[in-house]
């Protein structure tokens, strides 16, 4: 399973390990520098992705697009 860190401030997934000894993290969007990251499975992105198709799939069957 992928796990995908993301920025606690500002959501980005566009964030590195600045200093793996003292376990701090940087926000390439916002700037961000902390320990703390929010971690998150690849299954959720793979449930949003799905939603979007839904939605997109209701669109084209009532004509919008």
């Amino acid at each position: 399973m992928v796990k995908i860190n993301s920025c606690p401030k500002c959501g980005s997934n566009k964030i590195k390990w600045e200093n793996p000894q003292l376990g701090t993290w940087k926000c390439l969007k916002c700037g961000y520098h902390g320990k703390i990251v929010i971690e998150k499975d690849n299954l959720d992105k793979q449930a949003k992705e799905a939603k979007k198709m839904e939605k997109l799939q209701k669109k084209i069957m009532r004509g919008r697009l």
